[in-house]
C-alpha cells in the first residue's frame, strides 16, 4: 500500500471514530525511502468524508508541495518539523478528540493512570505551550514534549501522536482520547490514583 492510500484510510478511520469534526486535525505519514523529509498529508479544508487518493498532498523537505494546485493541511510546519526533528518517527496524528481536547483547553496533563498509557504512549501525557495554529512556532515548540513520549496535548488546540509507522501513531492517538476519558470520569466520580 502505498503512502497516500495509507494517509487516506487513516483520515476517514479518523472521521468516522469523530475523533475529529468537519475538516479539523489532519494526518501525515513519511515518504518511504525519503532522504529530504518528505512526506504525505491530508488537504487542507477538505471534507473527509469527499476525500480520496488524489487529494492527498506530498510535501518535500523545503515544505514545497509537490503539485502546486494542491493546497496541503495548514499544520505542515508542525509536521514538517518532526520529522526533521525526530527521523524514527514516520507518521503523525493531529486529532481535535473531545475529552483530550478538553484537558488541552485547561491545559492540564493528563498523570499516568492507565497501565497502557506507558507501553502506548511512554507516560502521562503534557500539554504543549500554545502557540498559534499553522505556524513554524507550534512545531518548534511542541518538540520536546515528544523526546521521550509520542503525544502530547497542544493547549487550547488538540492532540499530536506520533508514531514509527502509521498503526502505531494512530493507535497512540485512540489512547490519548481513551485515557482523558476515563481520566475525566474518575475526577468527577472520585480521586484518581496515579501510577508510578
Amino acid at each position: 500500500m502505498e503512502e497516500d492510500k495509507i494517509v487516506l484510510k487513516a483520515a476517514k478511520k479518523l472521521y468516522n471514530q469523530k475523533l475529529v469534526a468537519g475538516t479539523s486535525g489532519n494526518i501525515s505519514m513519511r515518504k518511504i525511502g525519503s532522504i529530504d523529509n518528505s512526506f504525505f498529508i491530508t488537504p487542507s479544508s477538505l471534507p473527509y468524508d469527499t476525500m480520496v487518493e488524489g487529494d492527498i498532498v506530498e510535501i518535500d523537505g523545503n515544505g514545497v508541495t509537490k503539485n502546486l494546485s494542491q493546497k496541503p493541511s495548514s499544520e505542515w510546519k508542525m509536521h514538517l518539523a518532526i520529522y526533521k526533528k525526530y527521523p524514527n518517527i514516520n507518521a503523525i496524528v493531529h486529532t481535535h478528540s473531545p475529552f483530550a481536547t478538553s484537558f488541552a483547553v485547561t491545559r492540564q496533563d493528563i498523570p499516568l493512570i492507565l497501565i497502557e498509557m506507558k507501553p502506548f504512549l511512554g507516560g502521562d501525557i503534557k500539554v504543549a505551550p500554545f502557540k498559534p495554529a499553522g505556524s513554524t512556532e507550534l512545531g518548534d515548540v511542541i518538540l520536546p514534549y515528544l523526546e521521550d513520549r509520542n503525544s502530547c496535548l497542544l493547549a487550547n488546540h488538540g492532540t499530536i501522536s506520533c508514531g514509527k509507522n502509521m498503526d502505531e501513531a494512530y493507535t497512540a492517538s485512540e489512547y490519548v482520547e481513551d485515557a482523558a476519558k476515563i481520566y475525566y470520569y474518575a475526577k468527577t466520580s472520585g480521586t484518581p490514583i496515579i501510577l508510578e
